[in-house]
């Protein structure tokens, strides 16, 4: 049976007043419009409204909130308003924050309403890290009609899942050079002895994120411990925190050395929106998101994000088709693209036991 059209749920901020919910979505575009033009009337053009009605909705807002949204001055345009700066960047937390796990959510609901109309047609199931390539990947799957069904979950649960034959592939991300033993280190409970491939979906530069202009002039990772700076850090489990806590014991210092060590966001894009919005100086992430949010990026590594999955699944007629799609010029080009990613390797198919040979025993 043909798959019925793929489900996607979307957050949305929404005011409630006495009356009844108004959704946000228009007033926040308009907001954001407002602070790129510096005028209303680019504005109200751009988002296809008179400026009558821009004007109108403005107003009606700001009753509603109880505050001003502009604030306008003869010969400075329109500004936004402090409440203004940080409604907008509420959204945009709300977006980075919530975005892959409400597409994990409607892949799992897409796959109930599959069994409901008796569609089985058997689904490729990725347990992957949040990722642009990744994400990337899952739009030419959907595009080409290849029967992904990807749960964004941090890198140690998708790899402990694949071990555990609840997914048919997992992301594997490994960082080049010094930390690369210690991070394998991690896995290697879970995939030692087994026969797995791995599939390059691209190289990407990880470091520091830090606000635009880096004004409190961090320099390395070591300026944090013992330092006043906010940190935006990832959750247990990802790889991104396990990179920190190689790069925390390095220094010689503990948890405790680095103010907001448990603030935790769950994606690259939820730390950089997050120190965008203000909320923290400086944060472990790559560069595609520093670069998503206009922010500074202070490099340290380069990570190998790759696929590993089975041998025997190279067979799989829905693996062969994702595997085509990563060795498609098409595919690569996108991937090159992204700030900080390299496809120099993407598509390349390699048995883990000849990259890593301590884990063939």
């Amino acid at each position: 049976m043909k798959h019925m059209k793929r489900l996607a749920i979307y957050p949305q901020l929404r005011l409630r007043l006495a009356e009844g919910e108004q959704s946000l979505e228009r007033l926040v575009a308009l907001l954001e419009s407002v602070e790129s033009h510096g005028n209303l009337q680019a504005a109200s053009q751009q988002l296809g409204l008179s400026y009558r009605g821009a004007w109108g909705h403005l107003k009606d807002a700001e009753h509603a909130f109880g505050v001003p949204l502009l604030e306008t001055a003869r010969g400075r345009g329109a500004q936004l308003t402090e409440f203004s700066r940080r409604l907008i960047w509420g959204e945009k937390r709300l977006l980075a924050r919530l975005g892959p796990l409400l597409e994990t959510m409607a892949s799992e609901l897409q796959h109930e309403l599959d069994e409901a109309v008796a569609d089985l047609s058997p689904q490729l199931r990725v347990f992957a890290s949040h990722g642009m390539a990744v994400a990337a990947l899952a739009e030419f799957a959907a595009r080409t009609e290849v029967p992904l069904d990807i749960s964004y979950r941090g890198s140690m649960e998708a790899v402990a899942a694949l071990a555990r034959g609840e997914c048919e592939m997992a992301s594997f991300h490994m960082p080049l050079g010094e930390f690369a033993k210690p991070v394998l280190a991690h896995y290697a409970s879970l995939i030692r002895g087994k026969s797995y491939m791995l599939a390059d979906v691209a190289s990407r530069s990880l470091g520091l994120i830090v606000a635009r202009g880096n004004p409190h002039g961090i320099r390395s990772f070591n300026d944090l411990p013992g330092s006043a700076l906010r940190f935006a850090n990832r959750e247990r489990g990802s790889g991104t925190r396990i990179i920190f806590d190689l790069l925390l014991a390095k220094t010689g210092h503990g948890p405790a050395s680095i103010h907001g060590v448990e603030t935790v966001e769950l994606t690259h894009a939820a730390v950089a929106a997050y120190i965008a919005s203000g909320k923290a100086d400086a944060g472990l992430g790559i560069e595609a998101s520093a670069a998503q949010f206009d922010l500074d990026f202070l490099p340290i590594l380069t990570e190998r994000y790759s696929l590993i999955f089975p041998a025997d699944a190279m067979d799989n007629p829905s693996v062969a088709a994702l595997l085509a799609i990563m060795q498609s010029a098409a595919y690569q080009k996108a991937v090159a693209a992204i700030p900080g990613y390299s496809c120099s390797d993407t598509g390349k198919v390699t048995l883990l036991a000849d990259l890593f040979p301590e884990l063939a025993v």
